[in-house]
């Protein structure tokens, strides 16, 4: 079994957090998702997010404190998945790589259908948003 290391970014700015939708026809299509991506061979963690979020949102972050680690174990792969507060510093979102983009209250967040590892980071940390609030 393969294992694959992915970083995520939890932005949150005027109590709303940044989601990202997936497209249509890639794997968990629709479904919103902390933004980021995988972390190349050899690539620092933080600097791989910071990577991911100027390809597929044109955003620029200051990447802080990691949040909390989630695996998810498929049958032919095991996700390792970092959480890590992070702050924008220049730009605003935009789908550039994704089907779309919004801010959500944590009650909203709630009701979105989300892949399987951000569900559990969310089910585990949706209580603790003082602690989410890293980019004010």
């Amino acid at each position: 079994m393969k294992q694959l290391v992915v970083t995520a970014a939890v932005i949150v700015r005027d109590d709303r957090i940044l989601m990202a939708q997936r497209r249509t026809g890639d794997r968990e299509g629709g479904k919103w998702e902390f933004p980021g991506g995988k972390v190349e061979f050899g690539e620092d963690p933080r600097a791989g997010l910071e990577r991911e979020l100027r390809e597929e949102l044109g955003i620029e972050v200051e990447v802080g404190a990691p949040l909390d680690v989630v695996a998810v174990n498929r049958s032919d792969l095991q996700l390792i998945l970092l959480y890590f507060g992070c702050r924008i510093i220049a730009g605003t979102p935009l789908p550039i790589e994704c089907q779309a983009v919004t801010w959500r209250y944590p009650e909203e967040i709630d009701g979105l259908e989300k892949p399987p590892a951000d569900h559990h980071f969310w089910e585990r940390n949706r209580g603790q948003l003082a602690v989410l609030e890293v980019s004010r």
